[in-house]
């Protein structure tokens, strides 16, 4: 391809630098969501992570050949943010950065998010994490839609035996605040009414039937509306993600806009990530932020009002 010349070998050698194709690891993402055809024809390109509660059914019942096990309940932990402790909140940069290195993930992976995907609670699980790796730059990430029984429906296996983790090497990017609001932008939004409130529990935890015990008032913040996260899926069977414009009309029904400015919460920020991740990322509403201190936070203070009345 070139002439034999030893008189200027550093130019040959730049020359091989600057314009041999440049190989990047990881397979190239369709987008947020993909199928369980697509994975199986880039299995070998992707960090499969599979994150759930119930930790035994990973051999049990087994899981994607090269995934490796996420403990859900890890995923998010206790932190002391203005003088209140709280629990089941989003890691610091530093610890989360050590967290994903722990299960394999370094900042060239493309990251692929499953989970058993019998329930839409699992799901929501999945979108939590997912929710997390954007909010410290990590693009080159997306979920499988239905998780694991989904791989099955395609006639792909499930496979009991558990290979060692590789430590990657991750480290975080500039978070997007865009993403996240704080109980200041929660306060605002119910004082000027320009941002949607929407609750994504159900409608008995909504107006005061019920709650947690790490929720300390029954009811909702004033003004915010109500959208249950399990809407976003089929009643029964696989947890796939409803069609955009079959959710869109769930919306309107309630009398939202899933377009408008919008900040989500729920009893800790974990079922409402996975509308975050329908809204923001399916929809394509780049306004819509997740409250992570969600009710646990919000109903610490006495003088957060809180109320079962409808908002109409």
């Amino acid at each position: 391809m070139f002439a034999k010349s030893n008189k200027h070998p550093l130019i040959l050698f730049c020359f091989l630098i600057f314009y041999t194709p440049l190989v990047f690891a990881g397979a190239k993402l369709p987008g947020p969501l993909v199928s369980a055809d697509w994975l199986a024809e880039n299995l070998e390109d992707v960090v499969v992570l599979d994150v759930r509660s119930q930790l035994d059914g990973f051999t049990s019942e087994g899981h994607i050949s090269t995934a490796i096990l996420v403990d859900v309940k890890k995923v998010r932990v206790t932190r002391s943010i203005n003088g209140l402790e709280l629990t089941r909140m989003m890691p610091a940069a530093e610890p989360f950065a050590k967290f994903m290195a722990e299960h394999g993930v370094s900042n060239n992976s493309t990251v692929l998010i499953t989970q058993p995907g019998a329930t839409p609670g699992q799901l929501a699980g999945a979108a939590r994490l997912y929710w997390q790796l954007r909010y410290y730059g990590f693009d080159s990430v997306a979920l499988l839609d239905g998780g694991n029984m989904s791989w099955l429906d395609s006639l792909e296996e499930l496979v009991t035996d558990v290979a060692p983790v590789v430590k990657g090497d991750f480290s975080t990017q500039t978070e997007r605040h865009d993403i996240l609001a704080t109980t200041a932008d929660v306060e605002l939004a119910m004082k000027n009414g320009d941002v949607t409130l929407i609750d994504t529990r159900s409608m008995r935890y909504h107006i005061g039937l019920d709650k947690k015990d790490y929720v300390f008032e029954y009811g909702h913040i004033p003004g915010s509306r109500n959208f249950y996260y399990k809407f976003l899926t089929p009643e029964k069977g696989i947890s796939l993600y409803s069609p955009v414009d079959q959710v869109e009309q769930a919306f309107k029904a309630v009398h939202i806009d899933p377009s408008a400015p919008t900040i989500l919460y729920c009893n800790s920020a974990f079922e409402c990530s996975s509308v975050w991740f329908f809204m923001h990322e399916l929809i394509g509403n780049n306004n819509v932020r997740i409250y992570d201190g969600s009710l646990h936070e919000w109903t610490m203070k006495e003088s957060h009002p809180m109320t079962t009345e409808l908002t109409r």
